[in-house]
Formats: structure tokens, sequence, C-alpha cells
């Protein structure tokens, strides 16, 4: 039997940017068909990193911009670790399968909440379908990524997906 070794760190890591990187290009995308580039990490980063309550929406503040995109990386990276570890368990164990599912369906609600809730400032700037399409591109390319490098996962969930 073949025995390959897989880095969490190497793995976690990548599997995060391209995670982030797809929410990043979704909203790179709708800012550019909009006309305003870079508005969603300019907004996000004055109201997030720069405590703003009334961020500005005229021009694109690029200390912003870079603080925010550096954040949101982290938070991707840290992410894409957990849940690259959670998959390395999954491989074996049921439980850690189920812990997956649940994990996505939980970051989906959760992140969502979270926006909607915490962000009154933005709120009406970014209409819940383009947060919900952002999650969905995130966790298709961290799924898909993850899936590719451990064809393992797919024979453990054809056989017992969840447990018996």
């Amino acid at each position: 039997m073949v025995r390959h070794h897989h880095s969490l760190g190497k793995e976690g890591a990548t599997s995060g940017i391209l995670g982030g990187t797809a929410v990043a290009a979704w909203f790179l995308i709708l800012d550019i068909l909009k006309g305003r580039p870079l508005h969603t990490p300019s907004i996000l980063g004055q109201v997030i990193m720069y405590g703003s309550v009334a961020p500005e929406t005229d021009h694109v503040v690029i200390g912003a911009v870079i603080s925010y995109t550096l954040l949101h990386l982290a938070v991707f990276i840290a992410m894409g670790l957990l849940v690259t570890e959670a998959v390395h368990l999954a491989v074996t164990s049921p439980l850690f399968r189920f812990a997956l599912l649940m994990t996505f369906v939980v970051f989906q609600v959760l992140f969502f909440g979270f926006t909607y809730v915490f962000f009154v400032a933005t709120r009406q700037l970014f209409p819940w379908w383009e947060v919900l399409i952002a999650d969905t591109l995130a966790v298709a390319a961290i799924l898909s990524y993850l899936l590719h490098r451990h064809p393992s996962i797919k024979r453990a969930l054809a056989h017992h997906a969840l447990g018996e």
C-alpha cells in the first residue's frame, strides 16, 4: 500500500488561500461590474480595521484595502488549517466526517449572521445573496482542493459517510 505524506501547514495554507482568493475575486468582479474596483475591501477595511461607523464610499482607501486583505488572508489560512486537519482526521473517523459537514454548515450560517448583526454600517452595501455566493465559492474552492489531495476521503464517504 502506498502511503502519502500530507503536510497540514502546506495544505491548510493553500486551501485557505484558495478560499480567500475565491471570495476576493468574487467581490472584485462585482466591484468592477459596478464601476468601483476595490470598493469592497476598502469599506470592510475601514469598518473592521479602522472602526469606522461611516466608511468613505466615494473613493478607495488604499491603507484599508491592504490591512483588510492581510486580515482576510490570515483568517482564511487559519480556517484552512482547521478544515485540513478535520479532513486528515475524517479519512479514518466517521465522527470527524460529521464534524467536517457541520463545520461547513455552521460556517455559512455564522458568517452570514455575523456580517448581518455586527456590520450595520455595511449591511446595505453588501446584499445577502452576494455574501452567500462568496461563502459558497470559498467552500467549493477549499473542498475541491482537499478532495483532490485526499481521494481516500471520497472512498470513506462512499463506504461509511457518517458512520453506521
